[in-house]
């Protein structure tokens, strides 16, 4: 073992006079190897019965998520500083996903459904592999650079506009190199990247393509502190995707690349610092992103994280933060921003920042649905469930949102792709009370009728993803092809701490959001000529009406759903009448939302190493969601009606000498009162095939609409209880 260390010791000594002037003072270091770890355990029990992996909530093709099991994730730190100079880091880590405690370290396999664990032992979801993460070397030779990391990194030194910090679960996932230096006493400073592009998410269709190895994120930053008062940055991104040219057929040169996909962004940013009462920052940034939108192509469809074509558009951002100017405990921040409807950049943050200062919607109804469900008329299982989320929102400037892999008790992420407003932020703070508040109004760049450009189809370029529909609104679905829209934010919160015994934390908020989008706003957009469905049992004509030459919103096909076609007929009681009625009326997609929530809570430090809080919220929601000609975009479950939740929340945090746990246990429960206004349609009773697929009893009032998908019109109960308790020890 002696032999081996010197052996090791020459060679890294060797490596470091190579490349550094003082040999004579690192000869003296021995390297140095620390290891140390984390061990996290995770329950989570709830009353949707669902078991397919230890997450809550996904959308992935192929994965599963659920609400009840037992997991044990093990994280090995390795970390040897082999001179002052070098040092090398990495991780050896295993994952959840599927790996429950019954299912034996992968042997539980039963059949050949993947899912809940019964993957098997030879596949990575359920048989407890542990992997290489985080590797990397970072040197500080003390000349023409602070330092140069290679390998892993999560480059959150950047911006979450441009380039973000990489979310926690991929963090080690993403590889590069990074050089960071300093000049004039550090009053310049910068950093330049190389990313290579995460394949799994970072292009169009949520891929960089088939050739992938040479495909990279370039990124440079700088920022110059002229004084204590003043300082100005700048940062650019680039952005290169290619693919091998299939028409180069002759490899004895080599093969030609060609482009698939190339994004840029340009940013200037200055800040104001007036003594400590006040703080100015200004940022504007330029974007160029070029997707080809050539159907044939196939880059370009509904779920996507890019808009197709070549796009230019700007973002501008101004934040006025007055900190206690009066000296009487009240502080007041503000911000201005315009997010462009084209804006692109594919390495923004997609999770874990939070770029806007206004709270945003609420993940408690983060899904589409009535009770959260995604896609729910297809029968797909609610992951989250009715409860939604509970943490805090997050706005990302971009549409490749990462809610993946989330709990409930976690942060909930939405897109600002288009957003344009203000927000205004009092704080007042005096002994045991703080109180702050919100007021935003927001208005959109994609306030727009077809897709902006009524000379082209509707299926020109633009993804939509879940659709704008329900009462949060979609958390990825920036582009809708009709939207007129403005939404009011107002939010007061308050905390004060009782004197007694330890101290008791009591908090609560009202939040109200009022908002409103007129979708179509023109007749010449209307799908079909008028009077083309007369009533009357007599089938519709399917007249197409065009709103240019060629195009009409009847041609709108997101892979085989139509969300303006026209409705077959059915027949009731011998009465003969439309499944649903026909999109005859620009007001037959119009949105209204008046959503009112408030909470009140309570904690108590019980002991020095226990913490615990109980909490009440209240969701008030009055919406109008489109009539049923609408049928919530044709893809989800419709949510017009008013929504009545409560939700009960147990929280606990307790340590003990290396040893966290955490705790969260909720209760929630309320109604649905579907409001689908408007007539034109025939009353229908859920046959046997619909009742099994949209899980309600046969007989059920509703409609049908293409697929024998099924939209409930009876009132409807909820409640799920959910679970989930942590444990992590680090050594």
């Amino acid at each position: 073992m002696k032999m081996k260390s010197m052996r090791k010791g020459a060679v890294a000594l060797t490596a470091a006079a190579t490349l550094l002037p003082a040999a004579s003072s690192l000869a003296q270091e021995a390297p140095k190897l620390q290891i140390g770890g984390t061990t996290y355990t995770k329950w989570l029990y709830g009353s949707s019965r669902e078991q397919g992996s230890l997450y809550n909530y996904t959308t992935i093709p192929g994965e599963s998520a659920g609400d009840n099991g037992i997991g044990t994730e093990l994280e090995l730190l390795l970390n040897a500083r082999l001179s002052s100079a070098v040092e090398v880091r990495g991780r050896i880590h295993s994952r959840f996903s599927q790996n429950f405690w019954t299912n034996g370290g992968g042997w539980g396999k039963t059949d050949n459904n993947c899912t809940s664990g019964n993957c098997g032992e030879f596949d990575n979801r359920s048989s407890q592999y542990i992997k290489l993460r985080g590797m990397a070397v970072t040197l500080t030779p003390g000349y023409l650079v602070d330092s140069a990391t290679i390998g892993a990194n999560d480059f959150g030194q950047f911006d979450p506009l441009v380039v973000g910090r990489i979310r926690y679960i991929d963090r080690d996932n993403v590889y590069g190199v990074l050089v960071q230096g300093s000049a004039l006493e550090r009053k310049l400073t910068w950093d330049v990247a190389g990313i290579s592009l995460p394949r799994l998410w970072a292009g169009p269709r949520f891929s960089t393509g088939a050739f992938h190895a040479t495909d990279a994120t370039y990124v440079a930053q700088s920022k110059y502190t002229f004084n204590d008062m003043f300082d100005l940055g700048a940062i650019f991104q680039y952005t290169n995707d290619s693919e091998v040219n299939p028409t180069d057929l002759n490899s004895d040169d080599g093969r030609d690349l060609m482009p698939r996909y190339r994004n840029g962004v340009g940013g200037l940013k200055a800040g104001l610092h007036l003594a400590s009462k006040v703080d100015v920052k200004g940022s504007f940034y330029r974007s160029y992103s070029n997707v080809d939108a050539d159907p044939a192509k196939g880059l370009v469809d509904r779920y996507s994280p890019i808009p197709g074509g070549r796009l230019t558009d700007n973002t501008m951002m101004l934040d006025v933060a007055f900190a206690d100017p009066f000296d009487i405990g009240l502080s007041l921040n503000m911000q201005a921003f315009s997010i462009g409807a084209n804006y692109v950049s594919v390495m923004a943050s997609r999770r874990e920042s939070d770029v806007l200062l206004t709270e945003g919607h609420d993940g408690s109804f983060g899904g589409p649905g009535p009770a959260n469900d995604r896609s729910g008329q297809w029968g797909d299982p609610n992951y989250i469930g009715y409860g939604g989320w509970t943490g805090e929102t997050q706005q990302v400037a971009t549409v490749n949102v990462d809610n993946e892999f989330t709990d409930f008790d976690e942060p909930f992420a939405e897109t600002v792709i288009g957003w344009k407003g203000a927000t205004f932020n009092p704080v007042f703070s005096t002994g045991a009370l703080e109180l702050s508040g919100e007021y935003s109004f927001i208005t959109y760049n994609t306030n727009w009728q077809a897709f902006g450009d009524d000379s082209q189809p509707l299926n020109n370029r633009y993804p939509v993803m879940d659709g704008d529909v329900g009462v949060g609104h979609g958390y990825r679905s920036a582009y809708q092809p009709f939207q007129d829209k403005q939404t009011q934010i107002l939010v007061a919160k308050g905390r004060y701490v009782l004197d007694i015994g330890r101290g008791i934390d009591v908090f609560g908020k009202v939040k109200y959001i009022y908002e409103n989008d007129k979708r179509m706003n023109d007749k010449k957009y209307l799908p079909y000529q008028e009077g083309d469905c007369p009533g009357g049992g007599l089938p519709c004509a399917n007249v197409r009406n065009e709103y240019s030459p060629g195009n009409s919103t009847a041609d709108l096909d997101y892979a085989t759903i139509k969300p303006y076609a026209n409705p077959g007929l059915v027949t009731v009681d011998g009465q003969t009448g439309y499944a649903f009625k026909p999109f005859d009326s620009i007001d037959d997609d119009d949105r209204e939302l008046k959503y009112t929530t408030f909470n009140l809570g309570a904690g108590y430090q019980l002991t020095d190493d226990l913490y615990m809080s109980l909490s009440y919220a209240k969701y008030l929601a009055d919406l109008k969601d489109g009539t049923t000609a609408y049928r919530a975009f044709s893809s989800h479950q419709m949510a017009s009606g008013k929504h009545d939740k409560n939700q009960l929340s147990l929280r606990a945090k307790y340590i003990l000498a290396g040893v966290e746990f955490g705790a969260e246990a909720g209760y929630a429960f309320g109604t649905f009162k579907p409001d689908y206004y408007g007539d034109g349609f025939l009353m229908q009773q859920a046959s046997a095939t619909n009742a099994a697929k949209a899980k309600v009893p046969e007989g059920t009032k509703g409609f049908t609409a293409a697929y024998d998908n099924w939209f409930n019109l009876e009132d409807r109960k909820f409640q799920q209880m959910r679970l989930k308790v942590f444990m992590k020890a680090q050594f």
